[in-house]
């Protein structure tokens, strides 16, 4: 343990941190096991809702700056691939309006 009052803070301060930054790390992988779980359901309205809650998501974690934006940009780009190919042209209209 530090003897330094102000190390000793900062000890503290990286803990509860750290403890915040798992448990939103955590929130995230459970929005992708969802979706990985409704994938083979082709239940179009219940992926639609799940993605725009784990865009929203995942957007707020790189505003915090717990997942680095580019990363969030990559899995939000693969999210859109996954929800082009499994809804049709007519309705991806409307969810490309609603995300943003």
């Amino acid at each position: 343990m530090a003897n330094i009052k102000s190390s000793q803070k900062s000890i503290r301060k990286t803990a509860r941190l750290t403890a915040k930054n798992k448990a939103e790390r955590s929130c995230l992988k459970a929005f992708s096991k969802k979706l990985r779980a409704l994938a083979p359901t082709n239940d179009k309205n219940a992926i639609k809702s799940v993605a725009i809650e784990y865009m929203s998501a995942l957007d707020k974690a790189a505003k915090r700056k717990v997942i680095h934006r580019n990363k969030v940009n990559r899995l939000k780009s693969r999210l859109a691939k996954h929800i082009f190919i499994s809804v049709p042209e007519e309705k991806l209209v409307e969810q490309v309006a609603q995300v943003e």
